[in-house]
């Protein structure tokens, strides 16, 4: 970027609150808003957690009215948020809690588009669709992978496509974040492995998109440098909160890099591998960052070689293309070391030739490419996705 000739935006709009024990403040901050009754958007694993139980116990004892849903759904559907919105407006609620991973942040974010615009949610896809800014969201997430405390996108599948749809807008950012490490210590172990790489492929792909700019690339590299030191040590032990509380951090930081950066072929993939069949959004990304990255090294030696160093390869002797080029060589042992699958047939998944066609072209109708730094056409990301085979 030239700085003399280009210009650029950055903006962050939702409020964060951070600290070990900081969901005790959670009263503090409805009151703050004014919010009279909440609708807390959650899961089974939550409640099976104990925190579910935990921030109910602080809304009691603070005498601020609530209701609950806890069948939020992973890779939440067009029809789940329908069928919320419903119980939102039977109940009377005037503000939403999404406290879970991305699923339940997303479906807290459908059911706010939902209340205050009418019809299909299909018709809200894309960028600044949305007429009507919806009621308020305060996003409690409790894994460190998708940021969608601090962005304005909600991601949901559509049924009658097999499609993973995404709506941008303004007046999706949350109005509240609440980063409270401690919620990350019951997450399990798979979990909390895959989650990290969605926010270290949130990083990396913000930092090396072709919309970067200097604050973006700041968050972006600080966030890998965070995820490098810290994901292996969480993953291992979840109660260390010292490597909680910085993947914690790391997960937000990343959102905000991609709010503006942007993310690209990674994501332009995974949302179809998830729409047809069915692979986690943090494993789809993890499955596909070590290929894009080979894909786009080219394009910016002195970009993939602070990767690596950033992810902690010393790359002392070497020339600039194969300093960066162990930036490819550290994600790959990073997923090693957390014992993720790394090809679709060892998800037990076996897609025929026509149903990866399909997944490339949706990946590049969907857009999402075009931030990455190395043009891509329909073939080249369908050979991305016969490398994860």
């Amino acid at each position: 970027m030239n700085l003399a000739l280009d210009s650029f935006e950055f903006g962050l709009h939702t409020q964060i609150y951070y600290g070990v024990n900081k969901l005790n403040e959670l009263p503090d901050i409805i009151r703050k808003y004014n919010y009279k009754k909440v609708f807390i958007c959650t899961d089974k694993g939550i409640v099976h957690s104990g925190n579910l139980n935990r921030l109910e116990n602080l809304l009691n004892q603070a005498g601020i009215d609530f209701f609950t849903f806890t069948d939020v759904e992973p890779d939440p559907s067009t029809e789940i948020v329908q069928h919320v919105k419903n119980l939102y407006i039977e109940n009377g609620c005037d503000a939403l809690i999404g406290m879970g991973g991305g699923s339940s942040i997303d479906t807290a974010k459908g059911v706010s588009i939902a209340v205050a615009n009418p019809g299909d949610l299909n018709q809200y896809e894309g960028k600044d669709k949305i007429p009507n800014k919806g009621p308020d969201i305060i996003a409690i997430p409790t894994t460190a992978g998708t940021g969608s405390e601090i962005t304005h996108a909600t991601v949901l599948k559509d049924k009658k496509r097999h499609y993973k749809m995404g709506i941008l807008s303004q007046k999706l950012h949350a109005k509240a974040a609440i980063l409270d490490p401690q919620l990350l210590t019951t997450v399990p172990r798979g979990v909390a492995a895959i989650t990290g790489m969605d926010a270290l492929s949130h990083a990396i792909e913000s930092y090396t998109s072709n919309q970067a700019q200097p604050i973006t690339e700041a968050l972006g590299l600080y966030a890998i440098r965070l995820i490098g030191k810290h994901l292996r040590p969480f993953v291992a032990q979840r109660t260390d909160i010292n490597a909680a509380s910085h993947m914690m951090l790391a997960s937000t930081i990343a959102g905000a890099a991609f709010i503006w950066g942007r993310v690209a072929a990674v994501h332009a993939v995974s949302h179809p591998l998830g729409g047809r069949l069915g692979v986690a959004h943090g494993l789809a990304n993890s499955l596909l960052l070590p290929v894009v990255m080979r894909y786009n090294v080219s394009t910016n030696y002195e970009k993939f070689r602070d990767i690596a160093i950033a992810l902690g390869e010393n790359v002392e002797g070497l020339s600039l293309r194969e300093a960066a080029e162990r930036s490819i060589v550290a994600v790959e042992q990073l997923i090693q070391d957390l014992e993720i699958p790394t090809t679709l047939n060892a998800l037990n998944l076996h897609p025929s030739d026509e149903e990866l066609d399909v997944i490339a072209q949706e990946a590049f109708q969907s857009g999402i490419a075009n931030a990455n730094p190395k043009d891509c056409t329909v073939a080249d990301l369908r050979k991305m996705i016969e490398k994860i085979r």
